[in-house]
């Protein structure tokens, strides 16, 4: 019979139930899962994309708003588009590739034509796969017949080529494949249309590139670290292009945006590229003008231009470096799931020290970096795409399982350690002992301390303006770096009042620890929380300081049900009525004067005079350090995003 007990001691029920959750969540939510692994993936691109090296063999030319500015507003007159293709070909491109469909027959058309017939060239067409009506315009160019069709690759409703007599070197679809949430992470390799397949203008300016038609191949993958399956073509030999179940290519983003080098087409019309920075390259032509709409959600920006999705892919297929989930994609998130169980259980197994408690999260923590690391590297150095979210999710699952057993095993053990405390001793002295209360005995001592008291200004208006998570990170992060500064220079961190931090010191009078600490605590504020609130409504953040020396009374006090330990005293209040003193005198920090005695021969502290304090009957004189620029009312700003918050571990 299987009890709680047997449940409980079991070291196989979290494994179990980690499995059993994950299987079931592989299924019904595949998809939240996918969507989990392309957003993240969407930001390790971003992270991935380099920035060294400027991209010289494709080079963007673009109809920016300088260009339609100049001459006009956009589709240009053929005339004017045919000066421009002269004048890529004057300056020696190698190859034209035209992100852009001309589908009407127009006036100057010959113009365009001949032009064309200067340079290899490579048009784009539009083959729509959702289309909502079946549009046929314009001559479609470079279809295969060779038994692509129909087949794993998607087929188009509607097609939009070129006019007839605009005849290129080849021609490619410009359709990518985009995802629920709107992103372009994927693009067909081949569109079928009425029996013939048309390749991706990556693929046509890769083969025209090379001078071969664009007359593509597939071939299954038989190697479980290959790809499903690969297009090939026998012109060039070595050349493959990994592809998915659906025909589609996993585009890459090894460039950051600003790696892409990108001409105006008014400078390259006017003649202002310099000299050779065209020469031998692929002149990738698309547009970028806010009125002609061609901007499209990406890994990399929520707005990129259409051109930057094709300079990526043609990029990336010179260098053969196109990212690819492999066949056996499942069988190594099985292999790691497996590899973390068993290090997860083997850190479950510690029975003493620190370990028996934290052993199972630190193991938990350092299988979800290692499964960043992993899929990060094996990305960045085999091309490979991994799936990790279900790796994620049973570390996740079994630590949390492993984690509750521990605590009800504990609380079990509690149980039966009371049990057998009563099998040695009268029940009733056994009661009394287990269920006995802290004892209430006072514990009360004088000690010489200098106390700082650190006030985050006006936050009690941000407070009540800003969300809960906002502000609750702000207060964090003033708690987290105000405590480690002060801790650094020695001191202790008593109390977190409100918004609020108060330290300690008492290794010596004459020690200059709090002054430096006073002074870091208000400069890492102005550094970390910026110059600009961003909200009008709302005063200015600032950070105050009161720093006083003298005898304090420390110890618990309260019932035995309700304890607690402070600080009390004259010296604790003065310090916390000079920091208030700090906004009305426009200073960062102020010193009393009994520190200030102490310090005179060492610190530079400059008298401000002396003030009446509240619930004081004599003036007390007050001081303040030279420490540069450093206002009080320096405006502080908005809570700090994620990337500046301070580690607090």
């Amino acid at each position: 019979m299987i009890t709680t007990e047997s449940l409980l001691k079991n070291r196989l029920t979290p494994l179990l139930l980690a499995s059993t959750l994950t299987l079931m969540a592989g299924v019904f939510w595949a998809e939240p899962f996918s969507r989990i692994e392309a957003a993240v993936g969407d930001h390790l691109w971003q992270l991935m994309a380099s920035s060294g090296n400027r991209e010289r063999r494709v080079v963007v030319i673009d109809i920016d708003e300088a260009s339609i500015a100049r001459y006009g507003a956009w589709p240009w007159p053929r005339e004017r588009t045919a000066d421009l293709f002269r004048s890529l070909t004057e300056q020696g491109v190698a190859q034209r590739i035209v992100d852009i469909a001309f589908p009407e027959s127009k006036s100057g058309d010959d113009r365009l034509a001949t032009e064309l017939l200067k340079t290899p060239t490579v048009l784009a067409q539009v083959l729509a796969i959702d289309a909502d009506e079946p549009v046929n315009r314009g001559s479609l160019q470079a279809g295969m017949s060779g038994g692509l069709c129909p087949g794993q690759f998607p087929e188009a409703r509607a097609a939009i080529g070129n006019a007839p007599t605009l005849r290129a070197a080849s021609a490619g679809h410009i359709n990518p494949r985009i995802a629920a949430d709107g992103v372009i992470r994927q693009l067909p390799a081949i569109i079928c249309y009425q029996h013939k397949a048309y390749a991706a203008l990556a693929l046509a300016a890769i083969a025209a590139g090379a001078g071969v038609a664009p007359e593509f191949s597939v071939v299954s993958g038989t190697k479980w670290l290959g790809p499903v399956a690969t297009l090939r073509h026998p012109g060039l030999p070595g050349f493959a292009v990994p592809i998915n179940r659906q025909g589609d290519i996993l585009l890459p983003w090894w460039m950051s945006r600003e790696a892409i080098m990108a001409f105006s087409a008014k400078d390259v019309m006017e003649g202002n590229v310099p000299a050779g920075y065209l020469q031998g390259a692929w002149a990738l032509l698309g547009a970028t003008a806010f009125s002609i709409g061609d901007t499209v959600p990406t890994p990399q920006a929520a707005a990129a231009s259409g051109v930057e999705v094709h300079a990526q892919l043609i990029t990336a297929l010179l260098d053969g470096r196109i990212p690819f989930q492999p066949r056996g994609a499942i069988w190594l998130q099985t292999a790691w799931i497996v590899l973390s169980a068993l290090l997860l259980l083997g850190a479950s197994r510690f029975r003493r020290g620190v370990l028996r408690v934290y052993g199972p999260v630190l193991a938990g923590l350092l299988l979800l970096c290692a499964t960043a690391v992993l899929h990060a590297g094996l990305l960045w150095a085999a091309s490979l795409w991994l799936p990790w979210m279900a790796a994620v999710f049973f570390i996740l699952s079994l630590l949390t399982f492993i984690t509750t057993q521990g605590y009800l095993s504990s609380r079990a053990e509690g149980v039966l350690l009371y049990r057998n405390l009563s099998s040695y001793l009268p029940e009733h002295v056994a009661r009394q002992i287990a269920g006995q209360e802290p004892g209430s005995t006072l514990n009360a001592h004088h000690e010489q301390v200098i106390v700082l008291y650190a006030d985050l200004r006006n936050f009690s208006a941000w407070c009540e303006q800003l969300p809960a998570e906002q502000a609750g990170a702000l207060l964090h992060n003033f708690y987290t770096f105000a405590g480690k500064i002060i801790e650094q220079q020695g001191g202790v961190v008593e109390e977190y009042v409100g918004d609020a931090v108060m330290g300690v010191w008492r290794s010596g009078d004459s020690d200059l620890r709090p002054l430096t600490a006073a002074k870091s605590i208000v400069l890492t504020g102005g550094q970390l929380f910026g110059a600009e609130t961003g909200i009008n409504a709302l005063p200015p953040l600032a950070i105050g300081i009161g720093i006083e020396q003298g005898k304090v009374l420390v110890g618990s006090f309260g019932p035995a049900r309700r304890r607690t330990y402070t600080l009390l005293g004259k010296t604790v209040t003065t310090a916390i009525r000079l920091q208030a003193m700090t906004g009305e005198l426009a200073q960062a920090i102020i010193c009393g004067e009994n520190i200030a005695g102490i310090w005179q021969d060492r610190a530079a502290l400059v008298s401000l005079g002396k003030f009446l304090l509240p619930d004081r009957r004599q003036p007390t004189e007050l001081f303040v350090p030279e420490m540069g620029h450093c206002p009080v009312d320096s405006p502080l700003a908005n809570p700090l995003p994620t990337e500046l918050m301070v580690d607090d571990e």
